[in-house]
This record gives structure tokens, C-alpha cells and sequence, in this order.
């Protein structure tokens, strides 16, 4: 039977630094539920422009309908819609693969970003990118 192992992203270590939540200052856990990594993309032009992510493991209820939005076609990523979305912030969900049949949790992970409004539009791209590339990566053993 496969196993769920790490995830991946198609990351450009041009564009993208991640660090531990200790390295970044931050405690290990938000609410209860454990930091894994923080994510940040800067953008130099006259100023500093950045864009920086939390990644978060949860629980998905599945009666509980949420409002998303694929975030390109074939994408695990999906992107919470919100109503009243906070300015400046993208959240995102990858569920994982259900292997072990129906459930109503579902393990996940879980992507907040915020993007500084000046120059949104590249950094946006960046975001939108890496959150295409996710894939669970399972492990055939």
C-alpha cells in the first residue's frame, strides 16, 4: 500500500526562500496547528517589494462545503474564496490524497500568504506559480 511522504513544489531558488519557523522568529505551531515552513519571494525594483507564506497541516471537515477556486487546471492548490477577503492575503488548500477510503476529515495542507499591494500583480504571479506546482509525492514502498 502507498504512503503519503513529503510534499513537493517546482520552487526557483531565485525567486523563493524557505526557513524553519524558528529561523524566521515564529512560534512551531499557529492556533494548534504545527508551522512546517515559511515561505518568502522579494521583489527589487526602487523598493522592496515581498511576499511571504505560512505552510500549516490541518484537518479538512468534508461536510463543512468551502468556497475555492482551482488554482489551475489539474491543480492539487485551491484557493479559498472569501467574502470579505483580508487585503493583501491568499490562502490556499491541498488536500491530501485520500488512500485509506472515505472519511469525513481530511488531512490537508494549508498556505497563507501575504502579498504588499505594490507590485501584487508580479508577486501574485509568483504565489500562483508556486501554488500550480504542488504535488503530493507518494511513496510506492
Amino acid at each position: 500500500m502507498a504512503d503519503l511522504v513529503l510534499p513537493a513544489f517546482e520552487m526557483d531558488c531565485r525567486d523563493w526562500m524557505v526557513v524553519s519557523p524558528s529561523e524566521a522568529g515564529l512560534p512551531e505551531d499557529v492556533a494548534g496547528a504545527p508551522l512546517l515552513a515559511v515561505l518568502s519571494t522579494v521583489v527589487i525594483d526602487d523598493d522592496l517589494r515581498e511576499a511571504t507564506g505560512a505552510l500549516t497541516v490541518g484537518l479538512l471537515d468534508e461536510e463543512e462545503g468551502l468556497d475555492i477556486r482551482p488554482v489551475s487546471p489539474g491543480s492539487t492548490a485551491q484557493e479559498l474564496v472569501e467574502l470579505d477577503p483580508t487585503p493583501g492575503t491568499r490562502r490556499f488548500v491541498m488536500p491530501a490524497p485520500n488512500l485509506h477510503g472515505p472519511r469525513v476529515q481530511q488531512l490537508a495542507l494549508l498556505a497563507e500568504f501575504v502579498v504588499q499591494p505594490d507590485l501584487a500583480d508580479e508577486l501574485d504571479q509568483r504565489v500562483e506559480k508556486l501554488m500550480a506546482s504542488f504535488r503530493w509525492q507518494l511513496d510506492a514502498g
